[in-house]
């Protein structure tokens, strides 16, 4: 019995003795196939393999980053962050933790800390690109867009592989910071080297966009657009379009229009303007007619999305140089950016309306309205669609109606400077009470297509343009019943 306990002591005395050393062993071979199966893409079969040498070696930092980065691949950050800093604070100087933790701390959106772990990898390795470039991104990420494009075009110039998406990000950097001729000969050069198509697009959206907005920034805007019109049955009153003369003729017309912002920052805008039309007809002059309406308006930009306004537009309508129509129009809309290729404008307007020739048609309307639009990168142009409904009270009932609007379009350009527009509406018009004349409710539905084509000519600003129109109206009450088609070349100069 003394000697077994003899031999008990020496057995346990040697395994204390050497213990450590197979413990070490055995968490080496676990880490070693664990890196191994990581390296292979094998990641939950790498987790298992870590997890076993981070049991046996807790102190083994490179155990813990492997173990950490094989969490990350399957999408458990919690428990990637927490192997990932273990591995930071038992050695800081293990290759790739830094840039590792930014990685990560950018894939959950903790972009103050994911900048932080990256400049501290390019601190100690001032050539290391992809840590510049998400240095970048994280800044970008944080809105800080002058110290964001600095770090991605610098980023962009070291590596061919990032070139394009870096002059991207640099691009929208410089547009959010007003640099819009910078943004966009970086969105330029992206359209020259990228690889990918779709981006491509969205920096071709980007550009086309800039141009536009650069047109908007001056405090001012002029068009005029003079032609010809020919008409094989001229419409004889200028807003409702109901009375046609079953006449054809050629008229001159002209139109011009201009605006002016008084107030003009990032948020707010407002501003008045001024419009006017007129048509000269070659033999029915008598018809002859002439709008002048005013504007007034004021824009708030709540967000980059959400933009809210109101309009009021007074105008006034001649025919034959008589006084036709006074009216008055408040405008209020609400436009939402989704994205950079889809927006939603919604608008009321309020009318009132004094005919000069026939008061019983005196009265207001209130007009609700909803459109959409989309924009195709791939084509260089966009799709529209709207729906809206108006109600409207006159001074003689028989005058009230309510009617629903729709239209559905498409513009895109089909050649370099060469724009091709199609769209249609429907009115569907309905009285609300018997016509003193007609004895019946009248009940009106009206369908327009145009289709037109422009081309710029000269300096984006000179445009040349071809149109026709076509307009249905049938009507329950068959005077009101009529086909139009016209036709109109123009020349037009937008400053």
């Amino acid at each position: 019995m003394h000697q077994s306990f003899k031999i008990f002591f020496i057995c346990m005395l040697l395994w204390s003795i050497f213990n450590p050393v197979f413990a070490d062993e055995i968490a080496h071979n676990y880490y070693g196939l664990g890196v191994f199966a990581y390296e292979e893409g094998n990641f939950t079969e790498a987790r298992d393999l870590l997890l076993k040498a981070v049991v046996l070696d807790p102190e083994n930092a490179r155990a813990n980053f492997y173990l950490g980065q094989a969490y990350v691949k399957l999408a458990q950050p919690d428990k990637a962050e927490h192997y990932l800093t273990t591995a930071l604070s038992l050695d800081p100087q293990v290759p790739g933790l830094k840039y590792s933790l930014g990685i990560l701390f950018y894939q959950i959106n903790d972009y103050e800390q994911a900048r932080q772990k990256f400049e501290e990898v390019v601190a100690g390795n001032p050539s290391d690109i992809l840590a510049i470039y998400y240095s970048g991104m994280s800044l970008y990420k944080l809105e800080q867009y002058d110290a964001a494009g600095g770090l991605l075009i610098e980023a962009a110039q070291m590596s061919p592989s990032i070139e394009a998406n870096g002059y991207y990000y640099a691009g929208v950097c410089n547009y959010q910071l007003r640099r819009l001729d910078e943004a966009v000969k970086q969105f330029e050069h992206v359209m020259e080297i990228a690889d990918s198509e779709d981006l491509k697009d969205n920096a071709r959206l980007w550009a086309q966009t800039i141009k536009k907005n650069q047109a908007a920034v001056k405090p001012y805007s002029l068009y005029l657009k003079t032609g010809y019109l020919y008409d094989d049955n001229v419409v004889l009153e200028p807003a409702d379009r109901d009375i046609v003369s079953d006449e054809s003729d050629s008229a001159f017309l002209l139109y011009f229009s201009g605006k002016y912002d008084l107030i003009d920052d990032r948020q707010l805008r407002s501003g008045i303007g001024y419009s006017h039309y007129q048509t000269w007809y070659q033999d029915l002059d008598e018809y002859d007619l002439t709008g002048s309406i005013g504007n007034v308006y004021l824009n708030y930009k709540f967000c980059e999305s959400v933009t809210m306004g109101v309009k009021y537009l007074p105008t006034y309508y001649w025919v034959d140089s008589e006084s036709y129509l006074m009216q008055h129009q408040v405008k209020p809309s609400a436009l939402w950016m989704i994205d950079n290729f889809n927006a939603v404008d919604f608008s009321y307007s309020y009318y009132r309306n004094n005919y000069f020739t026939d008061n019983s048609r005196d009265g207001h309307s209130n007009e609700m309205t909803a459109d959409y639009s989309h924009g195709f990168s791939s084509l260089d142009g966009f799709m529209f669609c709207g729906i809206g409904f108006e109600v409207y009270s006159a001074f003689e009932k028989d005058q009230d109606y309510r009617e629903l609007k729709t239209r559905l379009g498409i513009s895109y350009d089909v050649f370099d400077q060469t724009n091709i527009t199609v769209y249609g509406n429907y009115y569907g018009k309905q009285y609300d009470a018997r016509d003193l004349t007609y004895k019946v409710k009248r009940d009106d539905s009206r369908y327009f297509a145009s289709a037109s084509i422009t081309r710029n000519i000269w300096k984006q600003w000179l445009n040349v343009s071809a149109e026709y129109t076509y307009t249905k109206n049938n009507s329950n009450i068959a005077d009101f019943d009529y086909e139009r088609n016209a036709i109109l070349l123009s020349v037009s100069v937008k400053l």
